[in-house]
């Protein structure tokens, strides 16, 4: 072969090489170097979710820990984790540190940047969610919330709710038990009783006529529990929010608070009787008042407007807590409400942390979880900010 042709030839695969080099090796590096940034990112977030979810943190019952008043300091936390210290069981978390994460708590909660600075998550953001295991909604699909309910009158004496119970991904839940609890109040008048249960038809619908003794009530509370399998959700909905008027319900151990409302009515009230709705859909009476259970929604200068314990509450498995009120002058039997995990109901994801960044290659982990006896989907999210 021609000696010119020969470096030509040398020149040109020397020229590939160096090409390939300066090209593809880099882009080699970088994607092990992205890989290995990505595992490390796994690893965090893992260690994170078992300290959340196994440990019970330190002190183990920080979640009750309040002072006099009944409110919650974020300083009191030295270790954190959110599992229960009176159930060695795995994935078994405690509602009043869970409660801790709520930023809406009226009786205080820990701060997202003040627990990553206790986490050592610097450099790092989180969101922690807490996901129902299936979807309840309108019969449209759309969200029930205070403003979207599926009660409706048919007249005076005959209420009607309408419901769609889905899977996660969209898809219907046929032969849902459906079963529940009324509560209603007309003038002095209360009025409460046992739903038939039903089931969902093949598009996951459900509906039942509900036969009223009092006409046209003033307040009016349905407690439903959804159960497909052994596994169930409860519903609250009203015709009306009466909490926002009256007070807050908040629970701390076995011990109930009642709390200022942000729009108090400004009346005197007085609590005629407290009723348990457990997770396991029973209806337990709790208190019958006194003439000392009564308090001023508004004018009082308390925080915390009236609280009481009760041994053995916490073993009940409370779902919601209903009051009877009955105001002072008059003695209206109007008002009744419910608490006080609202927040981790059915129709709500509880969500506690940073916003995940669009693009962020943030890592994601799922773990079943049981709060007072209802399985939840914990959910975290890790990244690099």
């Amino acid at each position: 072969m021609n000696p010119v042709f020969d470096h030509i030839l040398a020149m040109v695969v020397v020229s590939v090489m160096f090409i390939s080099a300066v090209v593809i090796l880099p882009q080699m590096n970088a994607g092990n170097f992205k890989a290995v940034e990505q595992q490390q990112l796994r690893n965090i977030a893992l260690n994170l979710f078992n300290a959340m979810l196994l440990d019970t943190g330190y002190p183990v019952d920080w979640g009750s820990r309040v002072n006099r008043t009944f409110y919650f300091y974020p300083s009191v936390v030295e270790r954190f984790g959110l599992a229960s210290y009176m159930d060695p069981t795995l994935y078994v978390l405690d509602p009043d540190k869970v409660q801790r994460l709520n930023i809406y708590n009226p009786l205080g909660y820990l701060p997202y940047e003040y627990l990553k600075s206790i986490l050592n998550l610097q450099g790092y953001g989180f969101s922690f969610r807490l996901v129902p295991p299936f979807n309840v909604t309108n019969v449209n699909g759309t969200k029930i919330d205070e403003k979207h309910t599926p009660l409706s009158y048919v007249d005076s004496t005959t209420l009607k709710y309408a419901l769609k119970v889905v899977h996660l991904d969209g898809r219907p839940i046929p032969n849902a038990k459906v079963e529940g609890f009324i509560f209603y109040s007309k003038g002095k008048d209360f009025s409460l009783g046992p739903l038939s249960p039903t089931v969902t038809n093949a598009s996951g619908i459900c509906s039942q006529i509900i036969r009223l003794t009092l006409s046209s009530p003033d307040y009016v509370m349905v407690i439903l529990r959804i159960s497909v399998a052994d596994v169930a959700a409860i519903l609250v909905t009203m015709g009306r929010d009466a909490s926002v008027y009256v007070a807050d319900i908040n629970v701390v151990g076995d011990t109930v608070v009642l709390t200022k409302a942000k729009n108090p009515s400004n009346e005197d009230v007085k609590i005629v009787s407290i009723y348990v709705y457990t997770t396991d859909g029973e209806t337990v009476s709790l208190y019958n008042g006194t003439k000392d259970d009564h308090f001023n929604t508004g004018k009082s200068p308390r925080f915390a407007l009236w609280n009481k314990t009760f041994d053995g509450l916490r073993d009940l498995n409370p779902a919601i807590l209903i009051f009877d009120f009955s105001a002072v002058e008059g003695g209206r039997r109007e008002i009744v409400v419910a608490g006080p995990y609202k927040n981790l109901l059915s129709y709500n994801v509880f969500e506690y942390g940073g916003k995940v960044p669009v693009g962020s290659g943030a890592v994601k982990l799922q773990r079943n979880v049981l709060i007072e006896n209802m399985i939840y989907t914990a959910e975290l999210w890790v990244w690099k900010e």
